[in-house]
């Protein structure tokens, strides 16, 4: 009889949204690579018996890959409960652009760290998602809360910004809730930032999920933004102090007050391919575009539609 070696798996983000939607951030559209799985023939007398507990643990590494695509997409945690601690440490490159509305891109490097299962998968530890307790964990309907790290954004990022005050990051307090009838699952979420560049932000998604392999596990996802007043000037506003200093500095920009209201329309798809019993790749691929008036009509809004791409490997202990 042939004998397959059982496989592994986990999670890794976002993009724009001042580095949020990679690092909070998102629209990825991936296809993740990587990976074979490791097959033996061997006869009945030279096949081992696989124990119970392998087969626990084969099977969770498989839940945790389904997680760690749900994580880079950037959707609340609704994958399957684990029943064993799982980490996954990567690196990866993130091409965005410099700013939300900028026509610039901009190439950086991105440290991913995820681990997943604590406390009887009741807390989580994510780069992508902060540090996060899971107050709803079993069913259909899945909550939780979280405190991330926010971005922000500094005036030599882009010319456009020239003369403007930089924005530095900040903590940031959220929570979600979905629904999930699998593959599919429903979300909204809400996030405050925290500190002097306070704001508010809150969203609607949806998100599909498929494993064509054992070894490659996919998502595709989007969702609407809307986001506060304060929000939308600290990102998207220009006081009349900051004009008149920026148009002394040659970068001619009028004054503009938004109000509250949309920000973009983000689609993703964030894929994880398992090469090795520890390694994988791991991708993702999104649009997000400025839709609501507030942040479209700002004069900081360059480009309205723009792409992010992220590739990197991973370790999954």
């Amino acid at each position: 009889m042939t004998h397959h070696i059982p496989l592994p798996t986990r999670r890794w983000p976002p993009v724009s949204r001042p580095t949020r939607r990679w690092l909070q951030a998102g629209c990825w559209f991936a296809f993740a690579c990587s990976g074979r799985v490791l097959a033996q023939a061997q006869t009945p007398e030279q096949a081992p018996e696989q124990t119970t507990e392998e087969v626990a643990i084969s099977a969770e590494r498989q839940t945790a890959l389904d997680n760690e695509a749900i994580t880079i997409s950037e959707t609340p945690d609704a994958g399957p409960h684990l029943s064993h601690v799982t980490a996954v440490v990567g690196l990866g490159a993130l091409l965005s652009p410099a700013y939300d509305g900028s026509n610039k891109l901009k190439t950086s490097p991105f440290p991913y760290v995820d681990i997943r299962g604590l406390f009887d998968d009741r807390m989580f530890v994510s780069v992508l998602e902060g540090v996060g307790v899971k107050i709803l964990n079993e069913g259909p309907v899945r909550a939780g809360i979280g405190l991330n790290y926010a971005g922000g954004r500094t005036s030599s990022d882009d010319p456009r910004l020239k003369g403007l005050p930089d924005i530095s990051g900040a903590a940031q307090v959220g929570g979600y809730i979905a629904y999930s009838f699998k593959p599919f699952v429903l979300e909204a979420k809400i996030d405050r930032r925290l500190g002097s560049t306070s704001g508010t932000l809150a969203s609607l998604g949806a998100s599909f999920a498929a494993s064509p392999l054992p070894q490659l596990h996919l998502t595709i996802s989007g969702d609407v933004t809307w986001a506060d007043a304060k929000y939308q000037k600290t990102f998207f506003g220009i006081t009349p102090a900051n004009a008149a200093l920026a148009n002394a500095q040659g970068n001619p920009l009028p004054a503009y007050t938004p109000g509250s209201g949309l920000t973009d329309f983000s689609l993703a798809a964030a894929g994880v391919y398992q090469i090795t019993h520890h390694w994988g790749l791991i991708a993702r691929l999104g649009v997000h575009d400025i839709v609501g008036s507030p942040a479209k009509d700002s004069p900081l809004t360059q480009r309205t539609f723009s792409p992010t791409i992220g590739f990197g490997a991973l370790y999954m202990f």
